[in-house]
């Protein structure tokens, strides 16, 4: 459209009603003319253009909204951004040659507009995604040279706007905020956020869509290239690598546990409980997110559920966080079945050492592995097992962390507790003693703990009062132990379709009050769990002793 000046384009304005969220693209340099959508393609034809605004225009244009919105990130230069928003008035051919990668322009004949004169469609094929320019990581340490600053975005609730829904713009467009400063330092103190690369913003618009996600008909078939897939591992690692070995983190914060490929109940937890977006169903603006760990394996969507969690990470690095699990292990995922997914559905030879697998492999030994939340929770993925005795111990490994799988020295073994040891059956059990289901041999290297050595280590790593850990099929989704200062969370329902266990989270509040927030299993046509793993590597069982759960009505022939 225009404004008062007739001759000054307008950039076009699209609105997102799932983020809430205006986002100017470049200007399709027309007014009063039709306008329609398909899909991601936005098409306008006829009306005036604004250097000859008197004399209406038969052009049919066409405006790619993703590419549109991806060159938009990149936030080009006024002067770049000038002569990209520029159409050349001469030929359509030249035309081409300058408007932006988004905007394609077709000269219609008169007659039939958008066709040509042998009556074939003008319709221009659908332009192929592409991914913005790469974005680093924050620099380490640079939030400490200004920690409060002034978001660059607000929010705007406008009654009278018929969509009755709140949005957002720009701080420098309200007209009379600023006046009190300076006009050319207008702009001090104000955080526009990292610009988020093309990849990891298609990713999570495309997967973090919590009550309509469906997964692919064709179970073979993933939604990025490979190409995508392998610059999100590497956007992922840089980021991880700028990052420490024990993050410390702040509340309020959510704790997830395992997750193990099951998208759909990844989806349900952020329905019901709120979503790291910053939309209307989002609360990343005022919470932080922690997953500790076992993120793909056994399940049947591995795939979306570490894409979604990197991406993420690239978008908000300092408020989404993640930890090591010992499925995050090339030898363990290897025979669990990420590997094969990847095989089957980007079509990949793993044995490739540029493979998608082998890059997810080695972000996964940036991986931090522990992290303490306001000084007073120890969160890991596995446990102290008998060898961890002070946070100093974890904050000493070195990265890129390799996982021996017979550990035979003293680091090895306190990784492989870290990984991988549990809390023994019940508070009655003191020490540290066999594991026996993971260690079925005796070797002694995976153990159990118990109540004696968690208090032991919270003695001696005063302020903290409380462990948070994964790693264990829990059938109520959290379980306590040690008198309540070890809590197991796990967030993936019907572990394997064989245990009907609940999902959970935990909502660690501003005073340090732990809120565990479930999901039960449903009933689903669809089997989200890999049963050819199933066969060949059955699950390891929940916590004894399981709370019965019945899922029959009658005392008879109820399963439980």
């Amino acid at each position: 459209g225009r404004g008062s000046e007739v001759n000054k384009p307008l950039p076009t304005a699209v609105y997102d009603t799932e983020t809430c969220e205006w986002r100017n693209l470049a200007s399709v340099h027309r007014f009063r003319h039709s306008c329609w959508g398909m899909g991601p393609l936005l098409f306008s034809y006829g009306g005036f253009d604004h250097k000859s605004p008197s004399a209406p225009t038969a052009d049919l244009q066409v405006l790619d909204l993703d590419r549109a919105i991806a060159a938009s990130l990149a936030t080009p230069s006024s002067g770049q951004a000038e002569a990209a928003a520029e159409p050349d008035k001469a030929s359509g051919a030249s035309r081409q040659a300058v408007v932006p990668d988004s905007l394609m322009q077709l000269s219609a004949p008169a007659g039939r507009p958008g066709h040509g004169q042998d009556g074939s469609s003008g319709r221009p094929a659908t332009p192929p995604r592409r991914a913005g320019a790469p974005a680093g990581p924050p620099a380490r340490g640079a939030e400490s040279q200004s920690d409060v600053r002034v978001s660059g975005q607000v929010y705007v609730s406008l009654e009278k706007d018929f969509t009755h829904l709140v949005k957002r713009v720009a701080i420098e467009e309200l007209e009379d905020e600023g006046r009190k400063i300076n006009q050319s330092n207008v702009m001090a103190n104000v955080h526009h956020g990292n610009s988020t690369n093309g990849v990891a913003s298609f990713v999570i618009d495309s997967l973090l869509q919590p009550t309509t996600w469906q997964p692919e008909p064709d179970p073979n078939r993933f939604m990025l290239h490979p190409s995508e897939v392998s610059q999100l591992c590497e956007l992922c690692t840089e980021v991880l690598k700028s990052q420490d070995m024990v993050l410390k983190l702040r509340a309020p914060i959510k704790v997830y546990g395992d997750i193990h490929g099951q998208y759909l109940d990844l989806m349900r937890l952020f329905a019901r409980y709120k979503a790291p977006t910053d939309g209307d169903q989002g609360d990343i603006d005022s919470m932080d997110y922690l997953f500790l760990g076992d993120f793909v394996d056994r399940g049947s969507f591995s795939l979306e559920t570490v894409c979604l969690l990197f991406a993420l990470k690239v978008k908000y690095p300092s408020q989404i966080h993640l930890i090591r699990g010992n499925h995050e292990d090339p030898t363990i995922n290897a025979i669990y079945g990420f590997r094969d997914e990847c095989r089957r559905r980007l079509k990949e030879d793993t044995d490739d050492p540029d493979s998608c697998w082998n890059k997810f492999n080695r972000a996964f030994e940036w991986l931090p592995i522990g992290a303490v939340i306001e000084d007073r929770i120890l969160c890991l993925h596995g446990g102290i097992g008998g060898s961890i005795n002070s946070i100093r111990d974890i904050e000493v490994m070195d990265r890129p962390l390799q996982v021996a799988q017979i550990p035979s020295t003293p680091i090895e073994q306190q990784v492989t507790d870290m990984l991988w040891s549990d809390p023994s059956d019940n508070d009655s059990v003191q020490g540290v003693t066999l594991n026996e289901t993971r260690d079925p041999d005796g070797t002694g290297r995976i153990v159990k703990f118990g109540p004696d050595r968690v208090e032991d280590f919270l003695k001696v790593n005063k302020p903290l009062s409380m462990i948070i850990r994964a790693h264990e099929c829990v059938m109520d989704g959290f379980e306590r132990f040690a008198n309540g200062k070890l809590i197991t969370v796990f967030s993936a329902t019907d572990y394997c379709g064989h245990h009907k266990n609940a999902g959970a989270l935990l909502f660690v509040r501003r005073d340090l009050t732990i809120v565990p927030k479930l999901i039960y299993p449903v009933e689903r046509t669809l089997n989200t769990w890999d049963q050819g793993m199933l066969q060949q590597r059955p699950p390891t069982p929940p916590r004894p002793v399981p709370r019965q759960r019945r899922l029959g009505e009658e005392d008879n022939g109820g399963d439980w």
